[in-house]
């Protein structure tokens, strides 16, 4: 007897979050995983290549869809309009099936039915895999989905891009830096650089550090007194928004005083600041607030 399958769609734009030329979602593979073109009589067709990196083959079908971030800088789904990118992407093929370890190359245009408005126009290419209906399932289904984001410009683009506050949220048991960002241009702004962690008694000063090479390397040997090091959040700012970039410091820190070094710049302007923060100690609230649950119990048995 055959069950209908339950199926969970995972979902991975690699770019949009990561900002490298290539992502993977599940055996699911794509490069690159950002476009960014000129919408003009003149744009060429564009193609992507759709990896299979398992041994066995996957069918996929490849759909558009248009976005935007929400305030919790996560990419939300959002209807289509006549001035919506999604409308003109034209695409082939719309299913096909990849054998194991293979590849196939999809290829687009854009195709504006109407005269574009100046300005930035965004879509997102999905490519989900079709799970098999002839299978025995017992269990929910996993199915991967993956995006390839694209990005259109109309007339030229401005983009500016303030830092209007860099903080640091410490607690006993972690920092997460705070990247406060507004984007006044008509085109996205994005971070990009490094950040180390340094004890503050040791701090040689912003304009003494210098970005280090291979920073994300797995066992990357960091320089002396570098208690913590990585990039700066990729996350884009779109046009006439304002965020908070949340960059969370993987490494526990002994209560004491940091500071937070950044090597970086958005969009060509440079930031270059030391910012100093505290790891407070535990405090014993936790501890306190059970004395009077267990004084109040011990009350009550004596009573009885």
């Amino acid at each position: 007897m055959f069950r209908k399958a339950t199926t969970l769609a995972l979902s991975l734009i690699g770019a949009f979050v990561l900002g490298i030329p290539s992502a993977t979602a599940l055996n699911i593979g794509v490069s690159p995983a950002r476009i960014e073109l000129e919408i003009n009589r003149k744009t060429r067709t564009q193609a992507i290549r759709v990896l299979n990196m398992s041994s066995e083959p996957i069918e996929l079908k490849a759909y558009v869809r248009t976005w935007k971030m929400s305030e919790d800088n996560k990419l939300v789904e959002v209807p289509p309009t006549e001035e919506s990118l999604e409308q003109w992407v034209v695409f082939t093929p719309s299913q096909f099936t990849i054998p194991g370890r293979s590849a196939q190359t999809i290829r687009f245009a854009i195709r504006p039915r109407i005269q574009p408005k100046s300005g930035e126009h965004r879509a997102v290419i999905y490519f989900q895999e079709i799970p098999a209906t002839n299978e025995k399932v017992k269990d929910v289904r996993t199915v991967g989905r993956i995006g390839v984001v694209l990005y259109g410009y109309v007339g030229d683009i401005k983009r500016v891009g303030v830092v209007n506050s860099i903080t640091v949220d410490s607690k006993p048991n972690g920092a997460t830096a705070l990247f406060d960002v507004s984007s006044k241009g008509t085109g996205y702004v994005r971070l990009n650089g490094q950040y180390g962690i340094w004890p503050a008694a040791k701090y040689p000063g912003a304009n003494a550090t210098k970005p280090i090479n291979d920073v994300e390397k797995p066992g990357k040997k960091l320089p002396e007194n570098v208690l913590a090091a990585g990039t700066l959040p990729l996350l884009p700012v779109l046009p006439d928004t304002r965020r908070r970039l949340q960059l969370p410091i993987p490494k526990t820190l002994a209560p004491g005083k940091y500071v937070l070094d950044i090597n970086g710049e958005l969009n060509g302007v440079k930031i270059n600041q030391g910012i100093p923060f505290v790891i407070p100690e535990a405090t014993a609230n936790a501890s306190n607030q059970t004395k009077p649950a267990a004084r109040n119990l011990r009350n009550r048995l004596q009573k009885k």
